[in-house]
């Protein structure tokens, strides 16, 4: 078992994983977003750890982890994730995926309802109000307003270490999946999760995502913007527990 607040990469695990809390309780996973890592989650993982096994991955070719040959799509990082924890034998699990890591998240739990019968979803992309890559990148822009100066500059520090290469080569990925359709196939619980101020993730886009879930939800967290998870962490929190398998 990784010690708290550890990383560590397996021979044969290719991701970059921290891992904090109680090994014996229930899980809870974290999925970052395109150009993030691990660290953005790190508030609202210190509020889990009380009474939750919480694993933060770095998704392939962000963060810690290594880099692919070639951009893996939606899909096969999900299946990355999922061998990820069957190799560390984690039982049934929530997920919460942000942004990107959304998209994920849902891709996990069409494919392995068993493993994960109930997800959060915060902020989740792509809006189809703004499909293209100039309408996110405006978006986000906007967004950035209302976030933390803390917030703004992790998420800097990340996007820089990540570079416009590889950001450039996962963005198609991002905007060719279809969210909508992947939320419709989840059998299990689904809470979407955004921002009051959100830019990226606006209130029509969430509301249709939670109605395409066949057991899905909407909250707001009042006062935050795109990335309410590091903002209003205890809020974020209570919610993810409510749904704890």
């Amino acid at each position: 078992m990784t010690a708290p607040g550890r990383r560590a990469v397996g021979r044969a695990e290719p991701l970059a994983v921290r891992e904090v809390g109680d090994p014996t309780a229930p899980a809870v996973v974290l999925v970052h977003g395109i150009g993030m890592s691990e660290r953005y989650f790190r508030p609202l993982a210190a509020e889990l750890a009380a009474d939750r096994r919480v694993l933060v991955p770095d998704l392939p070719g962000f963060g810690r982890s290594p880099r692919p040959a070639a951009a893996p799509s939606v899909e096969d990082v999900a299946r990355t994730v999922l061998r990820m924890l069957g190799r560390r034998e984690v039982g049934p699990a929530v997920l919460v995926g942000h942004s990107m890591g959304a998209q994920v998240v849902a891709a996990m739990m069409a494919r392995a309802p068993a493993r994960a019968p109930a997800g959060v979803l915060i902020g989740p992309v792509v809006d189809s109000g703004a499909p293209s890559p100039a309408g996110q990148a405006w978006r986000l822009a906007r967004d950035g307003l209302h976030e933390p100066a803390r917030v703004n500059a992790a998420v800097t520090v990340d996007y820089l270490r990540t570079g416009p290469r590889w950001y450039a080569a996962m963005l198609p990925r991002m905007l060719g999946f279809d969210t909508c359709a992947a939320v419709s196939r989840v059998r299990g619980g689904i809470l979407v999760v955004r921002g009051e101020r959100d830019r990226v993730c606006s209130r029509p886009w969430a509301r249709r995502l939670a109605l395409a879930a066949p057991h899905g939800q909407l909250r707001e967290v009042r006062g935050a913007g795109h990335v309410a998870m590091a903002t209003h962490p205890a809020v974020v929190a209570r919610w993810i527990r409510e749904r704890a398998a």
